[in-house]
C-alpha cells in the first residue's frame, strides 16, 4: 500500500468457518500455503542477494525494482532493450499457480520484513523461531478483493478473493472467485464504516481459527465544531501514574484549574499475578534441582503471562477509553488542546544499582505508558485532531522534573512523600500529581503559539521570563561572548585545541592598529583568551623567544593528570595571594607566570 497521511485503522473480523463446504475450505488453505512459500522463497533470494539489494545511506532498505530483476521476467516493454527474457531466479516458472499481482503483494512482504530486520536487528525472517509454525499472510489489495453486503441474506457479509489456483494450468483467461462468509457484528460495522478497506489480510491463529484482518483508511476531518474561536482556549495536560492511572487538569483563561483523577484495578491485578508467576517460578527451579518433571508447572506458568499481558492490554484500553470520553466531553465547551507527559528514559534510572529499590524497579519495567500515548494518539487521530507536532491540538511533551518543580515560581521543591509536593521558594503545598499535570500543560502553552497569543491565549499561565523568551531564542545558542578574532585555518589534527588556532594572530595586530587600541573591549577578550598561549623571553633561550603553549586535554587525560603543582603554580612564601590570582579578566590582565625566573606582563607582551 502506498504511503498516506490518513489514519489505517485494522478491523479483525472472524470467518464463519463452519458455513463453509469443503471444497472452499481446502481452497483457502491452499492459497494461503501458496502464499507462505512464495514468500519464503523471497526471503531466502533476499538473504542470498543482500548486498546487492540493499539501497539508501544506511543501508537498510531493499530495493524492489532490484529484486524484480532477479525474479520476474518483462517482455511487454515497447523498449526491447529493456525486455527480461531470463532472470536467475524465475518465479513465474516456479509457482505458476500464482498471478504476478499475488507474487508482487508476497514480494512487498518479503521485504517489510526484511527492512523490520535491518532496523531493529536480531535474528533474520528465516532463522526467527516464530517463522517455522505458522503461516505468513499477505496483503490483499484492492482488486483482488471485494467486501460484499447482502442486506436480506442470512449471512449479510461475504469476502470474495481472487482464487488463481488453477489459470495456467487450465488456460484461463480470467480468475476464478472465492466467496468467504464472514462474522461481522455491529462493532465491525462501525468501525468499517469509518472509511474504507484499502487491503485485507487472512490470518489463522494459533487456535487454528481463521480472521480476515481489514486495513481502513480515516480520511482527514474537518473539525467538528463549525466555529472553534467562539469557544475559550483550554489546555488539559495528563500525568500518567502507576498506582494512580492518570491525573488530569484543565488549564483556562480565568487562571481556574478543574482537576481529576483516574483511578485503576489495573496494579492490583498484575501485582497479584505477579505474586502467582513468582511462586510457579521458584518451584520450576526447586523441581528442576532436584530432578523432577516439571513440565505442568511450565504450562501454568505460560498460560499465566499470558493471561497478565491480557488483563495489562485490557485496562489500558479502559484508561484510553475514558481519557477519550473526557476529552470529547470537554471539547464542546472549550476550543481545548490535549497533552499528555511522556516519561522517555525513565527506565535508564530505575536500573540495578542506584537507590530504588526492587520492588520500584519492576513497576517501572512493567509500566506501558507508551502504548497507552500511542493508542491516545491513535484515537484523537480518529475524531480528525491533529497530532504529533508542536502546535496540534494533541501531543506528547516530555516531562521530565515536571513533578518536583513549582508551577508558580519555577523553583525545585521536594516531595517529602509520593504524593506531596512542596516548594520552600514561594510556600506552595498541593498535590505531586496535580503539581506535575499543571507543569505538563504549561509546557504545551510554551510550545504552541496559538495558545500564547497576548490578551487572548492562556499566557497567563507562563512565567514573566517565559513570556520575554522568544521562540528562536529557545532553539537557537546565543552568539554572546563569542570570539571576535578572526577564523583561522582549519585544524591540522583531529585533537588539535581551538585555542591553538585562535593564537595564529598576533597580538599586535590589535594593539597596533590606528582603529583598535589597548582600551578597545577587543583587546581585552583577545589578551584574555590568548594565555593559553603567550610568547616570553626567556634568558635561557639565548634571545630567542619561547613558545609556551597550554592546550585541551581531553577527558581521560585529566582523569589521569597529577594532582602535584607544577613550579610556575607554586606561591612564593610571603607573597600576597591576590597577586597571583586570576581574577583580572575584568581589567584585561593576564595571569603572571611565575616559573623559573619567567616572568610575564602586559606591558612586556606589548613591547614585543
Amino acid at each position: 500500500m502506498a504511503r498516506t497521511k490518513n489514519t489505517i485503522v485494522s478491523v479483525k473480523v472472524p470467518i464463519n468457518w463452519d458455513l463453509m463446504t469443503k471444497r472452499k475450505r481446502s481452497r483457502l488453505d491452499r492459497i494461503t500455503s501458496r502464499d507462505t512459500r512464495v514468500i519464503r522463497v523471497y526471503l531466502g533470494i533476499i538473504m542470498r542477494h543482500e548486498k546487492e539489494l540493499l539501497v539508501g545511506k544506511k543501508k537498510k532498505r531493499i530495493n524492489a525494482g532490484s529484486l524484480d530483476k532477479l525474479t520476474l521476467t518483462a517482455l511487454r516493454f515497447r523498449d526491447p532493450a529493456k525486455c527480461r527474457i531470463h532472470v536467475e531466479h524465475d518465479l513465474k516458472a516456479r509457482f505458476q499457480n500464482i498471478s504476478q499481482n499475488e507474487l508482487q503483494e508476497c514480494r512487498d512482504i518479503a521485504i517489510a520484513m526484511w527492512n523490520s530486520y535491518l532496523e531493529r536487528g536480531g535474528s533474520p525472517p528465516l532463522h526467527s523461531t516464530n517463522m517455522v509454525p505458522r503461516k505468513i499472510p499477505r496483503n490483499i489489495f484492492q482488486g483482488r478483493f471485494k467486501l460484499i453486503h447482502r442486506q436480506n441474506s442470512h449471512i449479510r457479509y461475504w469476502l470474495e478473493l481472487r482464487d488463481s489456483l488453477d489459470s495456467v494450468r487450465q488456460e484461463k483467461k480470467i480468475h476464478d472467485k472465492l466467496v468467504i462468509p464472514l462474522k461481522m457484528s455491529p462493532f465491525h460495522e462501525n468501525q468499517l464504516s469509518l472509511g474504507k478497506a484499502k487491503s485485507c489480510r487472512i490470518v489463522k491463529d494459533s487456535r487454528h481459527k481463521w480472521w480476515v484482518v481489514f486495513a481502513v483508511s480515516i480520511p482527514e476531518q474537518k473539525e467538528t465544531c463549525s466555529n472553534p474561536s467562539e469557544k475559550p482556549l483550554a489546555v488539559l495536560g495528563i500525568d500518567l501514574g502507576i498506582s494512580k492511572a492518570a491525573c488530569t487538569v484543565l488549564l483556562k483563561k480565568d487562571k481556574s484549574v478543574r482537576v481529576r483523577y483516574f483511578k485503576s484495578e489495573k496494579h492490583r491485578y498484575i501485582r497479584k499475578h505477579d505474586r502467582r508467576i513468582s511462586s510457579l517460578q521458584s518451584e520450576m527451579n526447586r523441581r528442576k534441582n532436584l530432578g523432577l518433571p516439571y513440565d505442568k508447572v511450565v504450562k501454568k506458568l505460560r498460560d499465566l503471562k499470558h493471561k497478565r499481558a491480557a488483563v495489562r492490554d485490557e485496562w489500558d484500553k479502559v484508561l484510553v477509553s475514558e481519557l477519550v470520553s473526557y476529552a470529547s466531553e470537554l471539547s464542546t465547551k472549550y476550543n481545548l488542546y490535549v497533552t499528555i507527559g511522556n516519561p522517555k528514559g525513565i527506565r535508564n534510572i530505575a536500573l540495578r544499582g542506584y537507590s530504588s529499590s526492587r520492588t520500584y524497579r519492576g513497576m517501572i519495567h512493567s509500566w506501558s505508558f507508551a502504548r497507552i500515548i500511542l493508542n491516545l494518539e491513535h484515537q484523537f487521530s480518529i475524531m480528525g485532531w491533529s497530532t504529533g507536532k508542536p502546535g496540534d491540538r494533541f501531543l506528547a511533551v516530555f516531562e521530565g522534573r515536571t513533578s518536583i518543580t513549582c508551577h508558580q515560581c519555577g523553583r525545585k521543591g521536594i516531595r517529602p512523600k509520593q504524593s506531596l509536593f512542596v516548594c520552600h521558594t514561594c510556600g506552595y503545598r498541593d498535590n505531586a500529581d496535580k503539581n506535575g499535570a499543571i507543569n505538563i500543560a504549561r509546557r504545551m502553552i510554551l510550545l504552541t503559539p496559538a495558545l500564547r497569543v497576548k490578551d487572548q491565549g492562556l499566557e497567563c499561565w507562563l512565567l514573566p521570563r517565559e513570556l520575554t523568551r522568544s521562540k528562536a531564542a529557545r532553539r537557537t545558542r546565543s552568539s554572546k561572548r563569542k570570539s571576535k578574532l578572526p577564523q583561522g585555518s582549519s585544524a591540522s589534527s583531529k585533537r588539535e585545541s581551538a585555542v591553538v588556532r585562535s593564537v595564529q594572530t598576533e597580538l599586535l595586530s590589535f594593539g597596533d592598529s590606528t582603529k583598535m587600541n589597548d582600551e578597545d573591549p577587543a583587546v581585552e577578550n583577545a589578551a584574555e583568551t590568548s594565555s593559553a598561549s603567550v610568547t616570553l623571553d626567556s634568558p635561557r633561550s639565548d634571545g630567542h623567544s619561547l613558545f609556551v603553549q597550554r592546550t585541551e586535554a581531553t577527558f581521560q587525560q585529566r582523569g589521569r593528570a597529577s594532582t602535584k603543582l607544577d613550579k610556575a603554580h607554586v606561591t612564593p612564601p610571603g607573597a600576597n595571594q591576590s597577586e597571583f590570582s586570576d581574577d583580572r579578566h575584568g581589567s584585561g590582565r593576564t595571569q603572571e607566570l611565575v616559573g623559573d625566573g619567567i616572568h610575564s606582563s602586559d606591558s612586556d607582551m606589548l613591547s614585543m
